[in-house]
C-alpha cells in the first residue's frame, strides 16, 4: 500500500497550470515604461505565478511561463483592464512569477 501511494502522492500534489479564459486573450502584455501608461486607467497590480517546490519539476519552464501570463490575463479580466505592463519576472528556481500593473487604455 505504501509503494503506490508513494508514487502517486507527487501526481496528486501537483497543480494545473493556468490556462487563459476565453476573454482574457484580448488583454495586451506588454514589458516598458511606466511612462507608456500616462493615458491609460490605473486599475491595480496583478500576480502570475505558476509551479511550486513540490510539483515544479514535472511541468516545463515554457508552460510554467504561459500558466504564468494566463493567471495575469485572467486578474487583469477580473479588473477590467485591456493591458497588463510587466515589471521584471522574480527570480524563483521552483516557480515562474510576473508583477504587473493593469490598466484600462481603451474605452
Amino acid at each position: 500500500m505504501r509503494k503506490p501511494l508513494a508514487i502517486l502522492a507527487p501526481l496528486l500534489l501537483s497543480a494545473c497550470v493556468t490556462t487563459p479564459l476565453p476573454e482574457s486573450e484580448n488583454i495586451n502584455v506588454l514589458w516598458g515604461d511606466a511612462l507608456e501608461m500616462m493615458h491609460c486607467e490605473d486599475k491595480g497590480v496583478v500576480v502570475g505565478s505558476q509551479g511550486h517546490w513540490y510539483d515544479y519539476w514535472l511541468i516545463n519552464d515554457g508552460e510554467l511561463t504561459e500558466g504564468a501570463v494566463s493567471q495575469l490575463r485572467n486578474k487583469a479580466m477580473a479588473l477590467e483592464a485591456d493591458t497588463v505592463l510587466l515589471y521584471a519576472p522574480k527570480p524563483f528556481s521552483t516557480s515562474v512569477t510576473f508583477l504587473a500593473k493593469a490598466y484600462r487604455c481603451h474605452p
